[in-house]
């Protein structure tokens, strides 16, 4: 079975929104509703996604604090029968987004559960490693790292930044 649009756009909105991507998020809402999206299935996505953004952020605090010598708080495990074709195409694309290893593991095992194949998981990963590029992007270019016209402004610009 192939990604259809609709499902395509639905696990783009997660990644945006857990990439913390507006233009992304702006872009993706509208095509996924242009792929036959209920605003319910579309809010549903963005709950998913934040969902996934929040146990990142949580997974990470505890991580740092147990290099503190503090107790790890237990990393929340998806259910099995949580696991529906979209939340995991949704979980894949968002743990990706934020860069989280732990979760993106446990959402990888989700997936293979909800009958998502590798293809289709490779399909989503590039999407949102795309939209995670383009959030980065524009962040770069908010604080004057990356400029279109002048490269070479740009590398002058980081190497300042990180003495390199």
């Amino acid at each position: 079975m192939s990604i259809t649009p609709k499902e395509r756009e639905l696990a783009a909105v997660g990644a945006s929104v857990a990439s913390g991507c507006k233009p992304c998020t702006n872009y993706h809402i509208k095509a996924v509703r242009e792929a036959g999206a209920t605003d319910e299935e579309i809010k549903q996505v963005v709950a998913e996604a934040v969902r996934v953004r929040q146990s990142a952020t949580e997974i990470m605090e505890s991580h740092a604090l147990s290099r503190l010598g503090e107790a790890k708080r237990p990393e929340r495990a998806l259910a099995a029968d949580e696991v529906s074709r979209v939340k995991g195409l949704v979980w894949v694309g968002a743990a990706f987004g934020v860069n989280c290893v732990s979760s993106l593991k446990r959402y990888l095992d989700g997936a293979e559960t909800a009958g998502i194949s590798h293809e289709e998981i490779a399909e989503v990963v590039r999407l949102a490693a795309f939209i995670k590029e383009r959030a980065a992007s524009h962040v770069e270019q908010l604080v004057g790292l990356q400029d279109e016209d002048d490269p070479a402004k740009s590398l002058a610009a980081y190497k300042s930044m990180f003495g390199a």
